[in-house]
């Protein structure tokens, strides 16, 4: 979910062409008891899948009694968020950000501390300042991205319906990684003959206006990152929707659980696993952090995923072509 970075003003000055070094302090598998803390800006299905993976990663390489995991949760504030970093980087013995990283740098940073830091959730951590170069990372930080196939997922609008002239995209001003699915989405909704009509929206009370907006403009359809704002409160970009049969294309496919219709998704899940077994060749000092290079998911090993019940309350039906073309999972044969 992916996802997701907050801009948080009281550390972006720390972050911005900071040499961290190559040098870290390893966890001491020898500890009795390793701490890990764990920090999301917001709760959400992505990342709540990305945390269970994690810890599934963690218990099944035989930690779980050795492994104490202090889970924090902002619930989308920002200063919060802040603080709950700076009480996880001074307790815990290495950590993880799920969307969340730039506020447990910030406070490692601040506070001269080079314990492991994870990653994940992330679309892109070199633009994120996380770290300098993806294929050669230095310092303590590692991670896993959840770079979403935008191309793949606007090409979508297009094969649902051939005539689409134009599509909305909205994101949450303050996360860095929704501006740059949005940016990336701008491209190829041009490349595709189409016009994008970009929104952005503050928080959760002026989600629904936003997504009025773009409905008011006539678009065909509209497209949201992975973005943590919005992926919680999914049912509000739902109802403007509804009014005006538009279709709406999304990051990730958790955020049809609550009112998206379609998309070409990565599994959070795996994600958080991988991320987790990171995590445990850290924690037993078999790797360092600059041994991992941050690659992203292919969109061949993505899913194609969609909502019959979504798509209906829209008014709307996947053709039979596209189903055809092809495989698609309905999120709705789960519940």
């Amino acid at each position: 979910m992916k996802k997701k970075l907050l801009v948080l003003p009281l550390i972006a000055l720390c972050l911005v062409g900071c040499n961290f070094g190559p040098d870290y302090t390893p966890v001491d598998p020898n500890k009795e008891t390793i701490n890990v803390g764990i920090l999301q800006p917001v709760e959400h299905s992505a990342l709540g899948a990305a945390r269970r993976g994690f810890e599934d990663a963690i218990n099944s390489a035989g930690l779980k009694n050795k492994i104490k995991i202090d889970y924090r949760n902002a619930g989308g504030n920002d200063a919060d968020l802040v603080t709950l970093a700076k009480n996880l980087v001074d307790d815990n013995d290495i950590n993880l950000g799920i969307g969340a990283s730039k506020a447990l740098l910030g406070a490692q940073v601040n506070a001269g501390i080079k314990k492991p830091l994870l990653f994940t959730a992330v679309t892109d951590p070199v633009d994120a300042g996380l770290v300098k170069n993806a294929d050669n990372p230095s310092g303590f930080v590692c991670g896993t991205t959840d770079a979403n196939p935008v191309e793949a997922q606007i090409a979508l609008v297009k094969e649902f319906k051939s005539t689409a002239t134009k599509v909305g995209i909205m994101y949450t001003q303050t996360e860095e990684n929704s501006k740059v699915q949005s940016d990336q989405a701008e491209v190829a909704i041009r490349a595709a003959g189409m016009t994008a009509d970009v929104k952005t929206c503050s928080n959760s009370s002026d989600i629904k206006a936003t997504a009025e907006a773009l409905v008011a403009d006539g678009v065909d359809a509209i497209y949201l990152p992975t973005d943590n704002n919005i992926a919680a409160n999914m049912n509000a970009v739902k109802q403007a929707a509804i009014s005006n049969n538009v279709l709406i294309v999304c990051g990730e496919e958790n955020m049809l659980l609550e009112g998206g219709h379609i998309t070409l998704s990565i599994d959070y899940y795996n994600l958080g696993k991988n991320t987790g077994e990171m995590a445990v060749e850290l924690i037993k000092n078999t790797k360092k952090p600059t041994d991992y290079k941050v690659v992203a998911v292919p969109a061949s090993n993505c899913s194609y995923v969609y909502s019959s019940k979504n798509l209906s309350d829209a008014g709307l039906t996947m053709p039979a072509e596209m189903l055809a073309n092809h495989s698609w999972t309905n999120v709705d044969d789960a519940k």
